[in-house]
């Protein structure tokens, strides 16, 4: 009986371990897109700086710090851009199984488990929002035609 507890408690153990290192793998790789960000933007601001320290007139140098301000937010977006989808496809590999999602003991098709997971999080707040603006609009829009008539 001793042994049989014992292996039990062994093999939760060694699940729970591979399990965090697959989380910790997972979670890498999202790490490494944010150091690579980091680092494109770095290589930006110093490109900028660089182009600017040539500049002998107002022109070029306002021109290159446009340049440089665009270019380093291009590369922040893109950066932002790839992080997001390392982390989507982080949630997916969690639950991905033969081309489908597994979770709660099923499986879903993409368009019911994203519908259950992850929609309607809100829960109809924008369908009041929507009920007093055009509410608004046709007080506003009655309002107007009186005037006129007026």
């Amino acid at each position: 009986m001793k042994a049989l507890i014992l292996a039990a408690v062994a093999a939760l153990g060694l699940s729970g371990l591979l399990h965090s290192t697959q989380a910790l793998a997972q979670s890498w790789e999202v790490r490494r897109e944010m150091r690579e960000g980091a680092r494109e933007v770095a290589r930006e601001k110093r490109e900028a700086a660089r182009e600017l320290s040539r500049c002998t007139t107002k022109e070029c140098a306002r021109r290159e710090i446009r340049e440089g301000y665009r270019e380093v937010n291009r590369e922040r977006r893109e950066a932002r851009r790839e992080i997001r989808r390392e982390v989507r496809e982080d949630v997916r590999d969690q639950y991905w199984r033969d081309g489908r999602y597994y979770r709660d003991g099923r499986y879903w098709n993409r368009d019911d488990y994203m519908r259950r997971y992850y929609g309607n999080q809100d829960d109809g707040g924008n369908l009041v929002k929507g009920l007093i603006v055009g509410a608004a609009v046709v007080g506003v829009t009655a309002a107007i035609i009186n005037a006129q008539d007026d």
